[in-house]
């Protein structure tokens, strides 16, 4: 296990999926569908992703994910939807610097299409943020695959 805790504000097909990859990656994860359980699981997760469309939530829970502090916050949503969530924010006191921090529409852009791509992608820039790299193809980059491990150290665990 890893260490990463996520929380997924809203429910639906993305969130599914999004659950499962989570926990096959060892992560743990808390889904809520309200403002105040967002609150409450906030104080012990380093990741949000809020999923909900809802405007009585979206914007409070991002809001609130940011005042916290997780290391990644996330927001799924069209363009418009995060127009509309941006406008409420900076109408209700978040900064427009904050405002930079919000990853939305979240996910790094591989074409995802399908909830299980969607939740892939959202994923892999969870992943991305926490390692403090970019997201971008392996084959565009020169150097180690892994450049964390140490000199010696095979790339692919053995099975």
């Amino acid at each position: 296990m890893d260490g990463t805790r996520l929380l997924v504000v809203g429910h639906g097909e993305v969130a599914t999926a999004l659950v499962s990859i989570a926990r096959a990656l060892g992560w743990t994860v808390t889904v809520v569908d309200s403002y105040d359980e967002t609150v409450e699981a906030l104080g012990v997760c380093d990741s949000v992703v809020v999923l909900s469309h809802h405007e009585g939530l979206d914007g409070p829970a991002i809001a609130a994910a940011l005042e916290s502090d997780a290391t990644y916050v996330g927001a799924m949503g069209s363009r418009k939807t995060q127009a509309r969530r941006r406008a409420w924010l900076l109408e209700n006191g978040v900064s427009e610097s904050e405002l930079d921090d919000v990853r939305g529409p979240a996910g790094l852009d591989i074409g995802a299409n399908t909830p299980g791509e969607i939740a892939v992608s959202i994923v892999a820039e969870v992943i991305a943020m926490r390692r403090g790299v970019s997201g971008g193809s392996i084959s565009d980059r020169s150097g180690p695959i892994h450049p964390d491990l140490p000199p010696g150290t095979a790339e692919c665990p053995s099975g």
